[in-house]
């Protein structure tokens, strides 16, 4: 008796398993129905003019600097900017592609070259004249005269 039930969970629980897997892939085209249908309910919607956009919450938070992001115009999808590693695009996202650290940092010059100056950056000089020697606040201001009186004169 156990055999029969055993085979008949084996057989359901894949079975409902797999219609509540969703794609997590979105599509140019696909309307609002069919991404939420793909990658559920967004955290976050946003409406301006004809474009809705889309937000969902992604693992990489902060390291990241953004949410997942679906943008639709006239509820057909125009572009995806996804940073998680679980969603897909299968169009051409505006976003350029995500950079290691590593290669933000030598990008950007944090990493310290063997001559011991920053590498990929240009060292600012401060100016002649410091740029608080003469304030914008004048010395002498003008006077204004008084507004006048709204109450009546007296007889």
């Amino acid at each position: 008796m156990r055999r029969p039930a055993a085979l008949l969970l084996a057989l359901i629980v894949p079975a409902v398993l797999g219609a509540q897997r969703r794609t997590n892939a979105v599509s140019p085209g696909m309307s609002r129905a069919k991404v939420v249908a793909a990658l559920g309910a967004p955290t976050t919607e946003r409406t301006v003019g004809e474009f809705a956009y889309l937000f969902y919450a992604n693992s990489c938070g902060k390291r990241c600097g953004m949410n997942d992001l679906v943008v639709l115009e006239h509820d057909s999808v125009v572009d995806a900017i996804f940073r998680s590693s679980i969603r897909h695009y299968t169009g051409t996202s505006s976003s350029p592609m995500a950079i290691s650290e590593k290669d933000a940092a030598e990008r950007g010059g944090a990493k310290k070259s063997s001559g011991g100056s920053r590498s990929g950056t240009t060292r600012m000089t401060p100016p002649l004249k410091p740029n608080d020697a003469t304030p914008s606040i004048p010395t002498h201001p003008p006077t204004i005269a008084p507004a006048p009186s709204k109450t009546p004169a007296k007889p």
